[in-house]
């Protein structure tokens, strides 16, 4: 989710800078932006949201469920394959790579390996971005303590059901397991949705699709799923090449080279 979630908070991202190449922008002609100047920008009342409804005993028995299995995962390792359909456009692109989860610290490593090899981590309250083709590392300032509970709840932290309105998913693409809709309390403008498919015996994520607010959607799943492998903040060091480009965007001065 949780490129594009997180990549989408911090980085947000479609993450930092993004997972999925960047549409491209369509310029108004000039005439159109002369006459979006001349007229007045029309008053529009936001629509007033209907009452949540309580949340179902078996919907509330599988978040709690899954909120249990994440406080009890001490660290998280899985293949993901990532799918971000572009509404406007009508197209999709993939890519695919490895994830890892580390409680201590709030970490989370995404490396991509296809189309393009990429790395994405946040650690120690820093995001860093790794392209590896184009000899590139960006670091940022993240407060992690900020995030979502979307992405939070996967360290064990933070509770699903105090920011989100959560009812069973009704579509048909998300099978297999328990598919729940997640709906912000208040507005959100990073995204409309989430959506989970949960395993129904682990409670573990198997997909996630993030709505985004024009109707594009991300889609991770998660395969071949470990849990409590023991593996430790070395996990999060990123190694590149002595020529590579470092850009610091979190405010301290990139050390001299010697």
């Amino acid at each position: 989710m949780i490129a594009n979630l997180l990549l989408s908070f911090a980085l947000s991202t479609g993450q930092v800078p993004a997972t999925a190449a960047t549409a491209p922008a369509t310029a108004p002609t000039a005439a159109k932006e002369s006459a979006a100047q001349k007229a007045p920008a029309p008053k529009v009342s936001p629509a007033p949201k209907a009452a949540a409804q309580p949340m179902a005993a078996d919907v509330k028995n599988a978040v709690d469920q899954m909120q249990k299995f994440y406080e009890e995962t001490r660290d998280f390792q899985a293949r993901f394959e990532q799918r971000y359909t572009y509404k406007s456009f009508g197209r999709t692109t993939k890519a695919s790579g490895t994830v890892r989860f580390l409680k201590s610290g709030a970490s989370m490593r995404w490396d991509y390996l296809k189309p393009n090899e990429k790395v994405f981590v946040v650690a120690a309250n820093k995001v860093f971005a790794y392209d590896k083709e184009a000899k590139q590392v960006t670091v940022s300032s993240i407060e992690t303590e900020r995030l979502s509970a979307s992405i939070t709840f996967l360290w064990g932290q933070g509770r699903l059901e105090r920011e989100f309105d959560i009812q069973k998913a009704s579509r048909d693409d998300l099978k297999g397991g328990i598919a729940l809709e997640l709906t912000p309390k208040k507005p959100d403008p990073r995204f409309q949705k989430v959506f989970f498919l949960i395993d129904a015996k682990t409670f573990a994520v198997k997909e996630s699709i993030v709505v985004d607010p024009d109707g594009s959607e991300n889609r991770v799943a998660f395969l071949d799923v470990k849990t409590n492998a023991g593996f430790g903040t070395e996990a999060f060091q990123i190694a590149y090449p002595p020529d590579t480009q470092v850009i610091r965007m979190d405010g301290t001065a990139p050390a001299e080279k010697k």
